[in-house]
């Protein structure tokens, strides 16, 4: 279908015509709305033929970028640490623990305790256990851990050039005595052979303990086996007779930073010796883990990954030279595949090396911004060459590359911008791993889309002086067009034929589109324009969409350690039997309290009793038993003990003074003492101005076990404002990310999803296709949500960094189809939606498909980290590119016309007949080419008259005469240059009245209303803008007393 929009011609001068294109075929009253969208596409029609006339500078000027940005990378600073990376920087942990530490600060070389620790310590941790249904308590076994025990603690580190033993620098619980594993403590009679039992290896151990809490009488200590022993069975007694795994810690003495260094050297050592010392054992198995293997595990997720990108790149390459192969070797355009490849690949280095020369810290998960980028870049390569075969082979480079970015610039630019804004959403989280991570991401879009549009754009202009002079695509030696090599072989058809015949360039032969184009149009096209087809894909878009709702409604929050780990790491093996073994008691719990207290005061201590009793009502808290509290064993000492009463008989504990002198006596006596670390009082202890109590959590079985019971302690604190409580463990700072992690994510996505709202109206200013995208968009975010949680991915900070990414990757497609579709030259929805999938069904089909390719290896890559990138960004392409591609063309073409102004009630046509509109328009359909000598009046400046013929004109035949117009302006005379079945094309219209056909012979127009004179520069300046036009010809004379009647006429 040809369109011709004639318009009164505004501050102008009467002798001149112009020809101005319009990028979206709408009502001459609905052009303001594509000022965004036409500038766009005037800047790039620009920068296309400037790249396509100096192409040198825009590959020298990239490349010598990328030389000197790159350079940055030696400045990397690699930031390793789990607790930074994946956990909130305002999570309430991160201040609960300042105020601990300046209440009650650790020294690891005097006052170590493991449940009162207020930052992580250096340590090394061993867990032994036996088969299923095997009891760990056996003679034989134990021989086997002690030897293992002996060997860690008689370890020797060397750093600084001074070696030293685990013994001589272990955490101290008191001044010279070192914190160990109290269940091989044989003097205090812990450990026992039960009697019955035969005295060989396999004699069965009895600790001679109760369960869960033990008292020593030799020391008047309070044992809790929990802690140590995982699996545990008890006797009639309730004395521990069976268990399946026993929990070994060696802390390392770490308050200064020399120790630390030292202690982290022992780890070190600690772990190369262990695989050794886990072989030798006969009875048992062993799992280790150390502070340092959480760090080391993201390094090494980063280092096993760096194999799988040169796989990629080789995946990329072949995909991309294969789908850039066409018929002719001419077309053809292997090279561009790799270059495109190429700008990627640079582009992300320049990207990497500018963002670490401003000092952002690089992380292991950034290596996964590589492998998108390839993806992302090869997508605008695609659009890009896509834009160029469809431009005219016969026109000049600098024509076609000005069409081609044109074109493209408002697709590429869109998916671009929502990419690069989503990204940037991303980088405000509180999550110092997803905002590193969006960052590099962020900066390396940005250089991708430069050079993209820049260095590809140079190599395509470079490929189009090729292909102008019949080079071959491949090895670039002149070619003869494949109606000339009739009577060649067969193989120098296939291998070395291509390019245009310049005696015959419009011959089929030599004209051939690329296959992918024809059967998106033809075929899948025809195939959705099918009303039950239609139907299909309404009903299996409702169960797609229900499944994902299913899915969000079951969606699992946090990040288990465990997954920082590889899959075939020692520390995955260590958190499996962890959590296996010791998830009863996993947590001691600190409450502590910074407020000045009557603790003397009855009724205060009434009221600190019913705090302590509303904690261990909590269903993730354990009983009284369970709880250390300074306050309730002073009290219930001096009301039950009578040993305490003799010695407090003096004190009266409800006077402020008694009560402290008393409590400062029992501090000093065993095991009292030990609450000594739970006390603070101030300079002259007259009043305790802070207080600590330990609690018990169990079972604690799962990531959201723990972001509950996090939750459920805040709330009891909260319940006592006056007491200003704050509960916490070192690994509750690691528990905020699960606290925070579902309210951050949602605040990102809805941001992002406004931000890609008002992105798609001000480049698509159709409120029918900006609310397809829009509801493309939610769309997929539900299915990727719902969809992930059935693929075993939680919500966490990594999910979430895929999740902000799948905001902008949900508009690409949908914005690429959305906006072909609308600027289609068809009126038929149908055929709007055949058109729109020829023009970029194939660039998002090979888009997908290289995003997919791009990380594809991620998948078999041994971490989490890299599967969930794999997982997240494979749904959110397959939906997106579903959605692109089916879904949204059906949708489009149901509700075209929904939000378009009709036309007035009736159109007068050729017949003087009155006919009444079909959407706005009156279609006269011919057998052939229009009638000629019929007088084509239109009453009104509102109406449309929209033409189809049935089969077109031949070239030169007379197509309207005369045409009259209500304000008397009159075209005598109109040409048919060229046409296909169902449709017309006309020439391009210029200044002296001339209709200029393609091939460049004229037809001489004589409007009457044209003077004899003509502005020659001012023709040739129009010429020059808008030639090659030949779809769309805009008609202007200037009519100062009408300037508001405006005219359109579709023939």
């Amino acid at each position: 279908m040809t369109v011709l929009i004639f318009e009164p011609m505004l501050n102008r001068p009467h002798n001149h015509t112009e020809v101005a294109y319009c990028c979206w075929q709408v009502r001459a009253d609905k052009m303001k709305a594509d000022c965004v969208d036409k500038w766009v596409s005037t800047v790039f029609r620009t920068l296309g033929e400037s790249i396509a006339r100096t192409p040198g500078y825009y590959i020298v000027v990239p490349v010598m970028l990328f030389l000197t940005l790159s350079t940055g990378m030696q400045r990397i600073k690699y930031q390793d640490d789990p607790e930074y990376l994946f956990s909130p920087q305002n999570g309430q942990s991160h201040k609960d623990r300042e105020r601990l530490f300046q209440l009650f600060p650790q020294n690891t070389s005097q006052d170590f305790d493991l449940s009162r620790l207020v930052t992580p310590e250096k340590f090394g941790r061993v867990i032994f256990y036996t088969k299923p249904g095997q009891n760990i308590l056996r003679k034989g076994v134990f021989d086997d851990i002690l030897k293992v025990d002996q060997l860690i603690k008689n370890l020797s580190s060397t750093w600084d050039d001074d070696t030293k033993n685990w013994y001589e620098i272990c955490a101290k619980s008191e001044p010279h005595v070192c914190f160990t594993n109290d269940i091989f403590d044989y003097t205090i009679g812990k450990l026992r052979l039960v009697p019955e039992e035969d005295q060989g290896s396999n004699a069965t151990m009895g600790l001679g303990i109760k369960y869960p809490l033990h008292f020593i009488n030799a020391t008047r200590e309070i044992y809790f086996p929990g802690g140590f022993l995982g699996e545990i069975r008890t006797d009639e007694n309730s004395e521990i007779v069976y268990s399946e795994a026993i929990n070994m810690f060696y802390y390392i003495e770490s308050s200064t930073r020399k120790k630390r260094l030292r202690a982290e050297q022992w780890e070190n050592d600690f772990l190369k010796a262990m695989p050794k010392f886990c072989e030798d054992l006969e009875h048992v198995n062993c799992a280790y883990f150390t502070s340092l293997s959480l760090t080391q595990e993201l390094e090494h997720n980063t280092t096993n990954v760096v194999p799988y990108f040169s796989i990629t790149v080789f995946i990329m390459l072949a995909f991309t030279v294969s789908t850039c192969l066409m018929v002719d070797n001419v077309r053809s355009k292997p090279w561009l595949g790799m270059l495109g490849c190429l700008a990627s690949g640079i582009s992300v280095l320049a990207a990497f090396g500018l963002t670490m020369y401003v000092g952002v810290e690089f992380i292991a998960i950034n290596m996964a911004a590589p492998f998108l980028m390839l993806g992302i870049g090869m997508d605008d390569t695609f659009v890009l060459l896509a834009a160029w075969r469809r431009t005219d082979p016969k026109k000049s480079v600098v024509e076609r590359m000005g069409e081609t970015y044109s074109e493209a610039a408002v697709s590429i630019t869109i998916t671009s911008l929502t990419n690069f804004i989503s990204f940037i959403i991303g980088a405000i989280t509180p999550f110092p791993s997803v905002r590193i991570f969006c960052v590099y991401t962020a900066v390396c879009v940005l250089f991708t889309y430069i050079y993209q549009v820049t260095f590809f754009g140079a190599c395509m202009a470079i490929a189009g002086y090729a292909e102008r002079r019949n080079l071959h695509g491949l090895f670039c030696f002149p070619t003869l067009p494949r109606s000339l090599a009739k009577d060649k072989p067969l193989w120098f058809k296939v291998l070395c034929s291509g390019g245009l015949n310049p005696n015959d360039p419009k011959n089929p032969k030599d004209n051939q589109e690329h296959i992918l184009m024809v059967f998106f149009r033809d075929t899948w096209g025809a195939v959705l324009s099918k009303g039950y087809v239609k139907v299909m894909v309404i009903a299996c878009f409702l169960v797609y969409i229900a499944f994902g709702i299913a899915g969000c409604c079951q969606l699992k929050e946090g990040l288990e350690r465990y997954k920082l780990a590889t899959d075939y790491s020692y520390a995955k093996t260590f958190f499996n039997i962890d959590d296996k073994f010791f998830r009863k008691y996993p947590y001691r719990v600190q409450i502590f309290t910074n407020v000045t207290l009557d603790y003397w005061n009855p009724e205060t201590h009434e009221h600190l009793m019913d705090m302590l009793d509303e904690f261990e009502s909590s269903a993730y808290i354990g009983n009284t038993e369970l709880t250390e509290c300074w306050f309730r064993e002073f009290r219930r000492q001096a009301e039950n003990n009578q040993q305490a009463q003799v010695f407090l008989g003096s004190f009266d504990l409800n006077v402020k003074e008694d009560y402290i002198k008393a409590l400062r006596h029992m501090l000093k006596v065993e095991p009292f003492s030990t609450f000594k670390r739970d006390i603070k009082f101030n300079d002259d202890f007259t009043e305790i101005i802070a207080s600590r109590c330990i609690i018990q959590a169990t079972d604690i079985r799962n990531a959201n076990d723990e972001k509950e019971m996090v939750l459920d302690l805040r709330r009891i604190a909260e319940n006592f404002p006056e007491l200003n409580l704050s509960v916490y463990h070192t690994l509750f700072i690691f528990f905020d990310q699960f606290i925070l992690v579902r309210s951050t994510s949602l605040q990102n996505i809805i941001v992002a999803a406004l931000v890609m709202v008002v992105v798609a109206i001000i480049f698509i200013p159709n409120l029918s296709c900006a609310f397809w995208v829009c509801f493309s968009m939610a769309s997929i975010e539900i299915g990727v949500l719902g969809y992930m949680t059935w693929w075993n991915v939680n919500l966490d900070s990594i999910s979430m960094v895929n999740l902000i990414m799948c905001i902008g990757f949900s508009v690409d497609y949908s914005a690429h189809i959305s906006y072909a579709y609308l600027t289609a030259s068809e009126r038929d929805p149908n055929a709007k939606m055949r058109e729109a999938l020829h023009s970029l069904g194939m660039p998002i089909f090979q888009g997908s498909i290289s995003t997919v390719l791009g990380i594809i290896v991620l998948a078999f890559a041994p971490s989490y980290i890299f599967l969930t990138f794999f997982k997240t960004v494979f749904l959110v392409i397959v939906f997106g590119a579903l959605h692109g591609v089916v879904l949204l063309p059906v949708l489009l073409s149901l509700t075209d016309g929904i939000c378009k102004k009709t036309s007035q009630k009736a159109t007068f046509g050729l017949d003087g007949e009155s006919h009444a509109p079909e959407n706005g328009h009156v279609a006269f359909i011919y057998g052939s080419s229009p009638p000629q000598g019929h007088q084509l009046y239109k009453p009104t400046f509102d109406s449309i008259v929209h033409f189809e013929a049935g089969k077109a004109g031949a070239n030169g035949q007379e197509y309207f005469s005369p045409y009259s117009s209500p304000n008397g302006t009159y075209l005598n005379k109109g040409l048919v240059l060229e046409g296909d079945e169902g449709s017309l094309r006309l020439g391009t219209l210029v200044g002296n009245g001339e209709l200029v056909a393609e091939g460049g012979g004229k037809e001489k127009l004589n409007p009457a209303y044209l003077e004899e004179e003509e502005d020659k520069e001012e023709a040739a300046s129009q010429k020059s803008s808008d030639s090659g036009l030949a779809d769309t010809v805009e008609y202007r004379e200037q009519n100062k007393e009408s300037q508001s009647n405006k005219q359109m006429y579709h023939i």
